[in-house]
C-alpha cells in the first residue's frame, strides 16, 4: 500500500514527496523499511527517528526530517485508522458454509458470508453480506446480523437476538442468555422469571471473549452505536448502554441500570440496578456504584464517590498509623495531666 493511500485514509498530509509502498505497520522496535510506525508520546521521538521504518504517524507541527512522516491532529487515533488497512479479514476456514455446519432450511445466509465447522444456525436466522462466523458458533432461531459482522468461534447469539453492522463478538461471548430474574415466595422459595424481551446490539459495537448479555424481562437490552465491552463483562437484563461507551474486564452491570454516551468505566466495577449513569462520565476501577452519577462527573472508591474526595481520603489512610501514635501520645499527655491537676488528700 502506497504512503499517500494510507495518508488520505487518515486525514494526514505528507512531509515529504516520498510515496513508498509499505506492507504492514509496526512498533519502532520491529518496524523495517517496508512498515510504517506511530509516536504518540514525545518520549518516542527519538527511538522513532532511529528505527528503520518507511514513515511515522505523528502530531500536526511535530514532524521532524530523519523521516518520512504522516502529520495528523490525534496519533494514536491515525494508527488505528491505519492498522485496521493491514487487518487480515480473510475468512479463518474459508469461502462459503463449511460442509460440516448445520443450517436450517429456513435461515438466509448471503452468498458473500462465510460459515465455520461445526457451527448451527437456526430457523429463520439471517446472516448479512461479508459476516465472517467461527467455528463452532451457535446462531438460534430468529436472529438477525447485519453486514460485515465478525463472529469468533465459540461464540452463541441465542434466540430473537439482533446484530448491527459491523459488530465484532468475540469468542465464548453469549448474547440473549436468560437475566438472574426470580420471584421469592413466603416460605423462601425462587420462583423463575421467564425473559420475554431480547438483545440488540447496534452497529460498530465490541464485544469481548466470554462477555455475557442477558436478554431483556419484556423490553430489549441495548447495547448502543460503537459501545466497547472488553472481555468478561457481563450485562443484565434490561440494561442500556448508549452510544461509544467503553467497559473494562470484569465489570457487572445489574438490571435495567442506564448508562449514558461515552462513558469510560474502568475495570471490576460494580453497578446495582435501576440506577443512571450520566453521558461523558467516568467510573475508576474497582468502584462499587449505588446510585445515579451525574453527567461528566468521575467517580471511584467503594461506596462510589468524587474521585477528588476518595483521593483525600486514600491520602488520609495511609497517615492513619502515625495519626494513631500521635493519638496515643496525647492520650497518654492528657492522662498525665489529669494526674498532676488532681487535687491532694
Amino acid at each position: 500500500m502506497k504512503l499517500s493511500e494510507i495518508a488520505a485514509r487518515i486525514g494526514a498530509t505528507l512531509s515529504d514527496g516520498c510515496d513508498a509502498e509499505v506492507v504492514g505497520i509496526a512498533s519502532p522496535e520491529s518496524a523495517t523499511d517496508r512498515h510504517i510506525t506511530f509516536v504518540s508520546d514525545v518520549k518516542y521521538v527519538d527511538q522513532a527517528k532511529a528505527c528503520a521504518a518507511a514513515a511515522v504517524i505523528v502530531k500536526k507541527g511535530a514532524a521532524f526530517h530523519e523521516k518520512v512522516c504522516l502529520e495528523v491532529d490525534d496519533p494514536y487515533v491515525g494508527y488505528a485508522v491505519a492498522a485496521q488497512l493491514f487487518e487480515d479479514i480473510t475468512p479463518l476456514f474459508g469461502e462459503g458454509i463449511h460442509p460440516s455446519a448445520i443450517v436450517d432450511k429456513t435461515a438466509f445466509i448471503d452468498k458473500t458470508a462465510s460459515v465455520g465447522p461445526g457451527t448451527v444456525i437456526g430457523a429463520g436466522a439471517r446472516i448479512g453480506a461479508n459476516c465472517r462466523i467461527g467455528a463452532n458458533c451457535v446462531i438460534e432461531r430468529g436472529v438477525s446480523v447485519g453486514e460485515s459482522v465478525r463472529i469468533d468461534s465459540g461464540a452463541i447469539v441465542r434466540y430473537g437476538t439482533h446484530i448491527g453492522a459491523r459488530v465484532i463478538i468475540q469468542s465464548g461471548a453469549v448474547l440473549g442468555s436468560d437475566g438472574f430474574g426470580n420471584a421469592r415466595s413466603k416460605d423462601g422459595v425462587f420462583v423463575r422469571i421467564p425473559c420475554f424481551g431480547n438483545v440488540v446490539v447496534e452497529d460498530d459495537a465490541d464485544i469481548g471473549a466470554g462477555t455475557t448479555i442477558d436478554r431483556g424481562n419484556f423490553e430489549p437490552t441495548v447495547i448502543g452505536k460503537g459501545v466497547k465491552l472488553d472481555n468478561l463483562v457481563h450485562i443484565a437484563h434490561n440494561v442500556a448502554i448508549g452510544e461509544n461507551t467503553a467497559i473494562a474486564a470484569q465489570t457487572g452491570i445489574s438490571g435495567s441500570t442506564k448508562v449514558g454516551k461515552r462513558v469510560i468505566i474502568a475495570g471490576q466495577v460494580g453497578f446495582v440496578g435501576h440506577i443512571n449513569i450520566g453521558d461523558d462520565s467516568f467510573v475508576g476501577a474497582k468502584a462499587g456504584v449505588s446510585k445515579d452519577i451525574d453527567p461528566k462527573a468521575s467517580v471511584t472508591g467503594y461506596p462510589a464517590r468524587d474521585i477528588m474526595t476518595m483521593r483525600r481520603i486514600e491520602a488520609s489512610s495511609s497517615r492513619l498509623p502515625d495519626l494513631l501514635k500521635e493519638v496515643k501520645k496525647l492520650r497518654e499527655e492528657v492522662e498525665a495531666l489529669k494526674t498532676s491537676a488532681a487535687p491532694r488528700r
